[in-house]
């Protein structure tokens, strides 16, 4: 099918989000005031220690980390969940099913547009504002081609994740604890609050395998430097595997579950 077709999901998100305008303004301003705090927040530690290194990190490198990881965030943070979880719980599920569009491809385009609202309207001034507070940053082309295969990696992950997490709605009767639970886990072992190289060995290790870190924690690393050569195409082999994994995952919880949504009809 034409993906002219499905690009019009992408369009009718991002003109939705932008009708509202106090919220697009709450929005900005919530992002701008999270971004400040942490950078502030980082450079006072830093400062407490002396400057230098603190866990391998110079304040240079943090300031990259910082910003590479809020860009990613929003750059990925679509609500495929949202859509299918609230279909599937009005019951619009089933007229979405009967129409002549593949239904997990229309989720997608959908999501991407958040996505891009998120990573354009939304994070974009905070990132500005972060730089002239003094955030800079220095940046290479290896450093942003690594980090852009990496934000793409990350997009993919997040969005199968996201699909999957939204069918759990087939199985509760609510979700809103389900979702909340999970921006807790998923914020604090992606390494989007803290760097997983400040948690113990023996957390870091396993904290490094799993697809929360795929997400966030890689991209930010490639991009502030900390990622190169073997380590950066192990990092980048992994975010792969979670990808493929999670599609085939995905696509399975779909077929199966999906036939208790026609059968139950929403």
């Amino acid at each position: 099918m034409s993906a002219g077709r499905y690009l019009r999901f992408t369009r009718n998100t991002v003109q939705t989000l932008l009708a509202y305008r106090a919220n697009v303004l709450f929005y900005i301003f919530g992002n701008i005031v999270q971004t400040l705090v942490l950078w502030y927040l980082w450079r006072a530690i830093f400062a407490g220690a002396g400057g230098g290194r603190i866990n391998g990190f110079t304040l240079g490198e943090m300031a990259a980390y910082l910003l590479a990881a809020v860009a990613t965030q929003s750059a990925i943070s679509g609500s495929a969940d949202g859509i299918v979880a609230d279909e599937i719980m009005d019951g619009n599920i089933a007229v979405n099913l009967a129409r002549p569009l593949d239904y997990r491809t229309r989720v997608f385009f959908g999501h991407f547009g958040e996505c891009l609202y998120n990573a354009v309207v939304v994070s974009l001034p905070a990132l500005v504002i972060a730089l002239a507070a003094g955030a800079s940053v220095g940046s290479t082309g290896a450093r942003l081609a690594a980090f852009a295969v990496s934000l793409a990696l990350s997009f993919t992950l997040h969005f199968f994740y996201k699909f999957m997490l939204g069918l759990t709605a087939i199985l509760t009767t609510n979700v809103w604890g389900v979702f909340n639970v999970e921006a807790v886990v998923s914020g604090f072992l992606s390494g989007a609050l803290v760097p997983l190289a400040f948690f113990p060995d023996w957390a870091r290790g396993a904290m490094a395998l799993l697809p929360f870190a795929s997400m966030v924690s890689v991209p930010a690393l490639a991009f502030a430097g900390k990622l190169s050569g073997a380590e950066l195409a192990r990092a980048l082999a992994v975010q792969g595997f979670w990808v493929i994994a999670l599609a085939l995952f995905s696509s399975w919880a779909w077929n199966s579950l999906v036939k208790r949504v026609s059968v139950n009809g929403g």
